[in-house]
């Protein structure tokens, strides 16, 4: 699964036939989909500073990287353990990706993270905070 987040623009009126007619010469089959002259019902937007994610949500625990486009502030997500942690296990017991390692103080592999929040609210000294 990938997920954009961006602000979507639409391409100034004079690089619209441009542009359609780039994405149609990639991308062949759209000719099925839109054929003809409904091609140009369309408008095309661009997308040129946003976060991505990456998620394989098909591997246990799963496996989420983080990129970025353009010139965009990277914004901090997910659960975190803080120092109130008292290590009592409680997190790691109830986190369904197995993703939380031991320590000093419990710690969230971010990679791996669903951000379900099971642990934030199972934790019995509130030491989990929530990000993003």
């Amino acid at each position: 699964m990938i997920r954009l987040s961006g602000k979507a623009y639409a391409v100034a009126e004079n690089e619209q036939i441009k542009w359609r007619d780039k994405i149609f010469e990639e991308q062949p089959y759209l000719a099925n989909v839109y054929p003809g002259d409904t091609r140009s019902i369309g408008i095309i937007f661009c997308i040129d500073s946003a976060e991505i994610e990456y998620f394989n949500l098909g591997v246990n625990p799963i496996f989420r990287e983080t990129y970025r486009l353009g010139d965009v502030k990277m914004k901090e997500k997910g659960y975190f353990i803080t120092e109130s942690c008292i290590g009592c296990g409680t997190c790691k017991s109830v986190c369904p990706q197995r993703c939380i390692e031991e320590g000093s103080h419990f710690t969230i592999m971010q990679n791996h993270c669903l951000h379900c929040g099971n642990c934030y609210e199972n934790c019995p000294v509130k030491a989990i905070e929530r990000r993003g």
